[in-house]
């Protein structure tokens, strides 16, 4: 709306992982001239001041020697980002033209943008999580930069107007000219990492094949697990594989990790939503704010980026252990509280984790092939680098040993063409099975999987016959396991069993599972 010198435009501001709306109130009085700016802003929108005065002037318009008062409200919520530029310029040429420019309807329209000094309109990294924000608040006209169309376009019942000038949207609502919009449409997904290499399929994995089975019981039941071997067998080799094996995002989820990584600034431009289940591998130097999240102004960490995909953390031991203990309460809630200095938000975290250990320092601790070199007091500092009460909250626990020569098949000679004979599937197959195991789940279970069942749910889903229900208690009175491994143990029973198609856990599904648990 536009009255005289006062007007609305609507924008948005993230907080956390939420996207607020924010009223960019605009009023020019008589007066001394001055520019003020109110309503808890940031540097970057206090720094705006001077990017708006530049611009108008420099786009071939005077700028109003009045006392300019701009408010952004809500007042008591923080806004940052350089993207308030365009709302305020608009704002205060649309009070200064005196009711000349026609503003679109607050109730349905909103402007971001960041102004150069000429008044040229630049991208913001944070556009995708903006516009997904604001289609939540019903919010369905949108006025951006012409360099995120890209990013948004795969956004069905929304109306994008691409701008590249200041001079374009003053044009447009003078009626001058008129900026052609842009209707968000349902197609292909852009995927952000490109095509999927077809050599990084587990039917190219020579030999492991207990592994394989226990990467795929974790695929399709979301249970944790750990890889544990010497160097050179296959560990990481491995976890790259396991998004292969993933079911495909959907529509819902794919907005959400799109919104993530946007907001942490990691879209590249043009990308569009994301379609791939992410894969992240945080280095054993990143700091707890790189894992968990946060920082001056907040973003979420790498568990959060690891949301809906596969958090690989390789040579665990080597993490900072106050790091990794730091874990321990998101990977049972799959949220992360932060708490900063005028920020409290809420980041999701519900990812598959994948760790990779040596069983010692030298790496081959346990190897027959191998002799170790450490002493017992140096395997005994290594594995305390390690807390119990984290590896506890590990599903599957799998030792990897070397691969066998008859693995590798024949490499010269007549037979170089011969495929060597596998039992394994390849990634397709694995993938189809994970499916079909997670959909028994989600209807059994009410839409939630097995290892994130809880109390009375978790009794109702995991019935035993006779001999499993012995077995699990034989094993939790002999090896003096917790409550937790206990409760961990019945359920990938459960997952193997749904994987076999059985309706009760039997005593061959709860030796399986009782052997994961072994090496926690």
């Amino acid at each position: 709306m536009s009255n005289d010198r006062f007007s609305k435009i609507f924008t948005a501001s993230i907080n956390g992982l939420d996207t607020d709306l924010v009223t960019v109130e605009t009023d020019l009085t008589t007066g001394l001239p001055a520019f003020n700016l109110v309503g808890l802003a940031g540097s970057a929108v206090r720094e705006s001041k001077e990017r708006v005065r530049a611009a108008i002037v420099n786009s071939g318009y005077e700028f109003p020697l009045r006392r300019i008062t701009v408010n952004l409200s809500p007042a008591d919520t923080r806004k940052d980002g350089s993207h308030f530029d365009l709302p305020i310029a608009i704002g205060i040429l649309a009070g200064f033209a005196r009711g000349q420019i026609q503003l679109p309807s607050t109730s349905h329209t909103a402007v971001l943008g960041e102004l150069s000094l000429d008044g040229r309109v630049g991208r913001t990294d944070l556009a995708c999580a903006m516009v997904l924000g604001l289609k939540e608040q019903g919010i369905d006209h949108i006025f951006l930069p012409a360099d995120n169309i890209a990013d948004v376009c795969t956004l069905p019942g929304l109306f994008f107007y691409p701008v590249r000038e200041l001079s374009e949207v003053v044009d447009h609502l003078f009626g001058r000219g008129e900026i052609a919009p842009v209707r968000g449409y349902p197609g292909r997904i852009v995927r952000q990492g490109g095509e999927i290499d077809e050599s990084e399929d587990f039917f190219e994995v020579k030999g492991q094949e207990a592994v394989k089975r226990a990467l795929l019981i974790a695929v399709s039941g979301c249970h944790d697990i750990s890889l544990i071997g010497p160097p050179g067998v296959g560990k990481s080799m491995l976890a790259k594989r396991v998004p292969g094996i993933m079911p495909f995002l959907t529509e819902e989820e794919s907005r959400e990790v799109t919104k993530i990584h946007s907001i942490a600034g990691k879209i590249r431009a043009g990308s569009g939503l994301i379609s791939e289940r992410p894969f992240r591998t945080p280095h054993h130097s990143a700091t707890g704010a790189a894992i968990m999240g946060g920082g001056v102004r907040p973003r979420p960490g790498e568990l959060s980026l690891a949301h809906r995909g596969v958090l690989f953390l390789d040579e665990l031991p080597e993490f900072d252990r106050k790091t990794l203990d730091m874990m321990r309460q998101p990977l049972e809630d799959r949220y992360i509280d932060l708490s900063r200095v005028g920020f409290k938000g809420r980041y999701p975290c519900d990812f598959l984790l994948i760790s990779a250990m040596n069983p010692c320092p030298c790496g081959y601790y346990g190897d027959p092939k191998h002799e170790c070199r450490c002493t017992e007091r140096e395997r005994q500092r290594y594995a305390s680098r390690i807390s119990g009460p984290l590896l506890d909250r590990i599903d599957i626990h799998v030792r990897l040993g070397a691969v066998e020569e008859e693995a590798f098949g024949p490499l010269s000679g007549a037979d170089v063409h011969e495929v060597p004979p596998r039992s394994c599937m390849n990634s397709e197959e694995m993938r189809t099975l994970a499916v079909h195991t997670r959909r028994i789940q989600y209807t059994r279970n009410g839409g939630v999987f097995n290892a994130r069942l809880m109390g009375r749910a978790m009794e109702d889903v995991c019935g035993m016959d006779d001999e499993a229900a012995d077995l699990l208690r034989s094993a939790y009175a002999h090896f003096a396991m917790s409550v937790r491994s206990r409760t961990k143990a019945l359920k990938v029973a459960r997952t193997i069993a749904d994987l076999e198609g059985a309706s009760v856990i039997g005593a061959a599904h709860m030796a399986e599972a009782l052997a994961y648990r072994r090496l926690a």
